[in-house]
């Protein structure tokens, strides 16, 4: 009985040792290589361009270029015109009047406007009062009439080159009528030109030879809204 339990001691011994040993070098590899940690998985990358939002894996995150609006570029173009001041170009001083000189004032032996007499020159009319604003022609069938408008007044010639006739337009100016305007009542009138040779409640006139001067009148406000010096 002894001698079988030492004859099992002899192999458990050995054995034992081979298990110790082997153990121990399985725990030193386990140290010495521990097992890798598993990967965690590196979250899509969003990827923003204009309104297109693409999503790529990884770190390989590539903008795409967002589709071609034509209006993008007037967008932006307002953008930046909006944030700068309109440049704005300087006041234009107001154009200067002609300046009237009368030296000759109207009266019914002499009849004149503006200085200027019936039959007058358009080269009278341009060195008194330089170039028109603007020129046109009143067609007519007898006679055209070419016009020269200053704006304030006008006046026109015939296909002769005389001065036809003389249209105040302006309450600014002094046509010569001894300080007569437009917008002046009739008891002005009387008071600068006297009676006149025909009067209604919408026309005074005064008759000189060859010459016909028409004062046109409103009659609710009894003043005068036009004056014209016109060949008979």
């Amino acid at each position: 009985m002894l001698n079988s339990s030492t004859y099992i001691a002899r192999w458990l011994v050995p054995f034992i040792l081979i298990m110790l040993i082997t153990g121990c070098k399985n725990t030193s590899g386990a140290m010495q290589n521990p097992s890798p940690a598993p990967e965690t998985p590196t979250p899509p990358t969003l990827a923003v361009t204009g309104q297109t939002v693409t999503e790529v894996p990884g770190d390989q995150a590539t903008p795409t270029p967002a589709a071609h609006n034509p209006n993008d570029k007037v967008s932006l173009a307002s953008a930046e015109s909006g944030g700068k001041e309109e440049e704005q170009e300087p006041a234009k001083p107001p154009a200067s009047k002609p300046k009237i000189d009368i030296q000759d004032p109207y009266n019914q032996a002499k009849p004149t406007l503006l200085g200027l007499t019936l039959k007058s020159s358009p080269e009278t009319v341009t060195d008194k009062y330089g170039d028109p604003k603007q020129q046109f022609q009143m067609e007519d069938d007898t006679d055209p009439i070419t016009v020269y408008d200053y704006t304030d007044f006008l006046v026109g010639f015939n296909k002769n080159n005389e001065l036809q006739f003389i249209d105040i337009r302006s309450s600014e100016i002094n046509p010569g009528l001894n300080g007569l305007k437009l917008g002046e009542t009739t008891s002005d009138v009387f008071k600068a030109l006297g009676k006149p040779d025909s009067n209604t409640s919408y026309v005074m006139t005064y008759k000189s030879k060859g010459a016909i001067l028409k004062l046109d009148i409103d009659p609710k406000s009894d003043k005068i809204n036009s004056i014209k010096l016109f060949a008979e």
